[in-house]
């Protein structure tokens, strides 16, 4: 994977971690996915739901995507929202990533 030209190299490195569909799950330093697509990563953990709870889980329809999002808040439910309706946005990823 290309690394964009600028991007120091020498500092801290903050790792990603997520789940592969031909290597399992996999950790790698951030700096070395700023150009794969994350939005078509699996999520780590699946969404949970249960009755009676504070929190507002579900699913939203992304025009940009073409496809379900999950969202486990009703502050995450918004900002899905307002990215789908952003003609600057490309992609988006759906939590938990």
């Amino acid at each position: 994977m290309a690394v964009p030209a600028g991007l120091d190299q020498a500092g801290p490195c903050v790792g990603l971690s997520y789940i592969d569909a031909v290597h399992g799950r996999r950790r790698r330093p951030l700096r070395d996915c700023v150009t794969s697509r994350s939005e078509d990563v699996a999520p780590v953990r699946t969404f949970r739901w249960s009755r009676g709870e504070r929190r507002f889980p579900g699913w939203y329809w992304a025009a940009t995507t073409g496809r379900h999002l999950g969202f486990e808040s009703w502050p995450e439910r918004d900002r899905l929202l307002l990215m789908d309706f952003d003609p600057s946005v490309v992609g988006i990823g759906s939590q938990p990533f």
